[in-house]
């Protein structure tokens, strides 16, 4: 590795051990508002309590607010210090059936107009209820007792749905805009260079392309090798610059929320089934060198290949899921570490203490979490290419 690369390999570590602390530290504040008013006003002897878990769960869930990190602002009235988060507070479009459409520009206003974003749903308030409070300075409600307050506070006939773009939308969005600039430069490049050896950003692109043709999708698809492979394309750069932009600071992590996985999982069964042979459906429901009565008498065998129709997409979608989403709860959990033997800041030892082996484990994961970044948009590009192959087999297929 030379040294431009180590360098660039250097920053993108720290940048995004920064950032994680910073998460760590946006909750820490988040658990600690929580604590206070569970004590009702009563100061602790330590420092707060950093509640990892919720940490690690919120990293994956999707939000309206996109949290950038935090900057103190000045102390409260007990001396503790306050921070102002500096974040991208995105418009909320939702429909009231009771009200129709509503907007609102940032979650603050749509709690004035009477909406309370609560987890991934939008509870619509009775009128006169007191909003003050409900949601912090990150768009986060902290509700104690959520049936109690629907029975006491929500207008439980009306139904909301969410209709606006979330942060995890928006990062799609500017997945799709960066590969739509790549690829027509490297279109572009190829127009103005027609008969020259490929320079740069053209030169990797065509690697990639030429390996995922003859590697994936000619010896899985046969002959219809040149009909998927726009398909298996986009899945693979999607993912990976997905997973890559996943890894730097102040991105969202696509490929960690499941929705999104599923969604491209569904894509694929989409195009598996609608593409089936006749001889792919005969082995579903009347599975050659099978005893009659385990297809007809006893269905057990069309039952257990049916099943497996949707087992194969859903396989799919918690891989690469659970691979990414994996990654980043190490490294959350490995920085929270520096939090909890530090005491949140009251024993300076033990913060110190276990910050090298922290820092060390954290890099290690890191490095790993940037192979597994192009391991498994690879995986998924590969099984989705061998599924469509194994539906469009024929039994012509097996005398070649």
């Amino acid at each position: 590795m030379t040294g431009k690369k180590r360098l660039i390999f250097t920053l993108l570590l720290l940048g995004s051990f920064s950032l994680f602390a910073q998460n760590v530290h946006q909750h820490e504040g988040d658990s600690h508002d929580a604590e206070q008013e569970n004590l009702h006003g009563e100061e602790e002897a330590h420092g707060e309590e950093i509640n990892v878990s919720q940490v690690m769960l919120e990293h994956i869930l999707d939000s309206h607010d996109w949290h950038i990190t935090d900057i103190p602002s000045g102390t409260d009235e007990q001396g503790h210090t306050e921070y102002a988060p500096i974040a991208l507070h995105l418009p909320w479009m939702i429909y009231d059936t009771e009200a129709g459409f509503v907007f609102a520009s940032n979650t603050h206003a749509l709690l004035e107009k009477g909406y309370l974003p609560y987890e991934m749903s939008v509870l619509k308030l009775n009128p006169g209820v007191d909003s003050h409070g409900l949601v912090d300075e990150h768009g986060h409600a902290h509700l104690h007792d959520i049936e109690v307050f629907k029975a006491e506070n929500v207008n439980e006939e009306a139904t909301v749905i969410d209709m606006s773009i979330t942060k995890t939308a928006l990062q799609m969005i500017l997945i799709g805009l960066l590969l739509l600039v790549v690829f027509t430069s490297v279109a572009r490049a190829y127009t103005r260079r027609e008969g020259q050896a490929p320079k740069g950003l053209q030169s990797l692109m065509e690697l990639i392309i030429v390996f995922l043709r003859e590697e994936v999708a000619k010896p899985y698809l046969g002959a219809n090798a040149n009909r998927f492979f726009p398909y298996l394309l986009t899945l693979f750069f999607f993912i990976w610059f997905s997973n890559l932009f996943g890894l730097l600071p102040f991105n969202s992590n696509i490929a960690g929320n499941i929705s999104v996985t599923a969604a491209l999982a569904v894509l694929t069964f989409i195009i598996t089934q609608f593409n089936g042979s006749k001889d792919h459906w005969k082995h579903v429901f009347n599975t050659p060198g099978v005893p009659w009565w385990l297809k007809f008498g006893i269905p057990l065998m069309p039952l257990v290949e049916f099943i497996g129709l949707f087992t194969k997409p859903f396989a799919l979608a918690v891989r690469l899921f659970a691979n990414i989403t994996a990654g980043h709860f190490m490294v959350l959990g490995l920085v929270s570490l520096i939090f909890i033997m530090g005491d949140n800041g009251t024993s300076m030892a033990g913060g110190l203490g276990i910050m090298p082996l922290s820092v060390l484990f954290t890099m290690v994961i890191f490095a790993l979490e940037m192979i597994v970044a192009i391991i498994q948009p690879f995986i998924f590009t590969l099984l989705t290419a061998v599924f469509i192959g194994m539906a469009m087999e024929t039994h012509d297929d097996h005398h070649h």
